[in-house]
């Protein structure tokens, strides 16, 4: 028969307070990564997103709504002309979900249909959104260079009816900043 240590405390308390505080830790890492993954759009805007008059919409996500969403909001919002191909745009507004939809010529052999992505980034190599959630990315678009990002939730149609307030307080906020 055992008896308890002396002490009165279990040998294996210290492991399972030691786990504890492992388990603690990580998950306040994992939330902090994960709120400023959702803070990505409080970085500053660029010059070149407050100078352009035209924008792109270029929704890769698997939700048309969501570019009726996109083009509402910035036709409500009246800042940019919205023009109908990326060469005409000052700037390309990129819409990503948790998958993607590549456009795939007719008759094309080697085009399958994979219904889960093989990676967690996009054919352009940007991440692709948590489920229920879309990513904004303002492109430059001769460079490709992403000026501004944004991570929204947008799992139903309140949320998906304000996909561009990040964008639109972004931009209010630069421009309320005194000149240098």
């Amino acid at each position: 028969m055992k008896h308890p240590p002396a002490h009165g405390k279990s040998p294996h308390r210290g492991a399972s307070v030691k786990k504890m505080t492992s388990v603690f830790f990580l998950a306040l890492v994992l939330l902090s990564v994960e709120r400023s993954q959702a803070n990505e759009k409080r970085g500053a805007v660029p010059e070149k997103v407050l100078s352009a008059k035209t924008i792109y919409v270029d929704n890769q996500t698997t939700d048309a709504e969501l570019q009726y969403d996109a083009y509402m909001g910035l036709n409500k919002w009246g800042r940019y002309e919205i023009v109908d191909s990326r060469q005409k745009a000052d700037v390309v507004l990129r819409l990503t979900g948790s998958s993607i939809v590549k456009f795939a010529p007719g008759g094309d052999p080697s085009a399958t249909y994979h219904p889960n992505p093989v990676s967690e980034k996009s054919a352009a190599g940007e991440e692709l959104a948590p489920p229920g959630c879309t990513r904004l990315a303002l492109i430059e678009p001769k460079s490709g260079t992403t000026l501004w990002r944004d991570l929204r939730k947008t799992s139903n149609a309140q949320e998906k009816s304000r996909l561009l307030d990040g964008l639109h307080e972004a931009v209010d906020q630069q421009e309320k900043k005194p000149s240098k």
